[in-house]
């Protein structure tokens, strides 16, 4: 390769810190739903008398709605852009999230606030991950995982600013209180900083329009839908993301099921969104050097520790912060190294319709496995059936991940390769 063919991490990182900066902001927008609704269970429970079932039932609506949005979302980021869509996700998501605390005594009440809620979500993380995996190359790793690590921070703070928030006015207050506290600060950091960039090294596309992504190196919608590799990955997202979902999502009352009082698990259940950041960096700095496929296949094994120290240490504080923290540190990579290896096997080409369906996926499962485990529990008054549960659903996804093959080498037209 001749010397300027393309930037180098140094030179990426100097043009495009910015970019990551505001699209790590822009993806903490998308941990609000499920990091407060923990906190706001018990109080929603007491005060409408709702199943914890029926709760959640709000939350998994996100996913069906992903999963039918999933598609146009990513066609409208490949044809108008994502900057236009950011700011309207972003601006939507804050105003939906306050506007949950105006719901009555009324399931249908519930489902429509959240349906709202739903249509924000559909386009995370693909419209924050897109212009970044276009932009960076030599460090895309790093990069994606950075971006990624804004959920791993929003995790940490919004259980916190939620019982905060909910000491000093109650659930509904802590609604108001989210949307109005992440608009504050997102939205301003979007406007000004989260535009795509005009690529000035790139050999291949010299801007960024919409009608120049024909130009990118990958693969056509059609072809994506043909490989095998999609359907691999595809699968292999949904499996790593349900069998954690199902308990990270239920955490506290996990912890509190075996023992813990609840004043000890939920600064317990705070430690994941830590490790989630420091995983997500560590993880990523690593995709930039070794097999992705192998970084997400040890991670997604090794998260059956948590669910597995649950079940043999119920009740110890030390055993379920060990647990904890395993799970964040290698969930946070695990999570990064999707997207990585979306932009790697699939490409640039149709980036936001074809990794808008594999989030689709993961939207899919982060809903359907948190509803899943409580219905389980309303049943039997147990979690133990979904810690058991969690281990081999875990393992085969990590053998899809290894059965991913070499990186495609993608030429000036879209070919699916190696």
């Amino acid at each position: 390769m001749a010397q300027g063919e393309k930037p180098g991490a140094t030179s990426e990182w100097r043009d495009g810190w910015t970019l990551v900066a505001a699209a790590m902001v822009g993806y903490s927008l998308s941990s609000i739903p499920a990091g407060s609704t923990g906190v706001m269970m018990g109080l929603i429970e007491r005060d409408f008398g709702w199943t914890r079932t029926e709760i959640y039932s709000g939350t998994a609506l996100i996913s069906f709605i992903g999963v039918g949005l999933a598609t146009f979302m990513g066609a409208a980021i490949d044809r108008l852009g994502p900057r236009r869509i950011a700011v309207a996700a972003a601006l939507l998501m804050c105003g939906s999230v306050a506007m949950l605390s105006t719901v009555e005594n009324s399931l249908w009440q519930w489902w429509s606030a959240w349906a709202i809620v739903g249509v924000a979500a559909a386009t995370m993380p693909t419209v924050w991950l897109a212009p970044v995996a276009s932009r960076f190359n030599a460090s895309r790793g790093l990069a994606v995982a950075i971006v990624l690590s804004g959920s791993g921070v929003a995790t940490f703070l919004v259980p916190i600013v939620t019982h905060a928030l909910t000491e000093q006015y109650g659930w509904r207050g802590g609604y108001v209180g989210l949307g109005a506290i992440w608009a504050l600060v997102s939205v301003p950091i979007i406007l000004l900083f989260f535009r795509e960039p005009r690529r000035p090294h790139s050999a291949r596309q010299t801007a960024p329009s919409a009608e120049d992504r024909a130009g990118l190196p990958g693969l056509t919608v059609r072809q994506g839908f043909s490989s095998p590799t999609y359907y691999k990955l595809l699968f292999a997202a949904f499996g790593s993301i349900f069998g954690g979902v199902a308990i990270i999502m239920n955490l506290v009352p996990m912890l509190v099921f075996t023992g813990l009082p609840r004043g000890t698990a939920a600064p317990i259940a705070g430690l994941v969104g830590i490790a989630t950041i420091t995983g997500r960096v560590f993880g990523g700095w690593l995709m930039d050097r070794m097999s992705a496929k192998v970084i997400a296949a040890i991670s997604t094994f090794v998260a059956s520790v948590l669910p597995v120290t649950l079940l043999v240490a119920p009740g110890s504080a030390a055993a379920a912060t060990f647990g904890v923290i395993a799970y964040g540190l290698v969930g946070g990579a695990k999570v990064g190294a999707i997207a990585y290896l979306a932009s790697r096997h699939l490409g640039q080409r149709a980036f936001g319709t074809l990794y808008g369906t594999i989030n689709a996926m993961v939207a899919l499962a982060v809903g359907v496995s948190p509803l899943a485990a409580n219905y389980i529990y309303d049943l039997t008054r147990s979690y133990e059936i979904v810690l058991w549960a969690a281990v081999p659903v875990l393992t085969v996804a990590a053998l899809l991940y290894l059965s991913l093959g070499r990186y495609p080498e993608f030429g000036s037209r879209a070919e699916e390769g190696g």
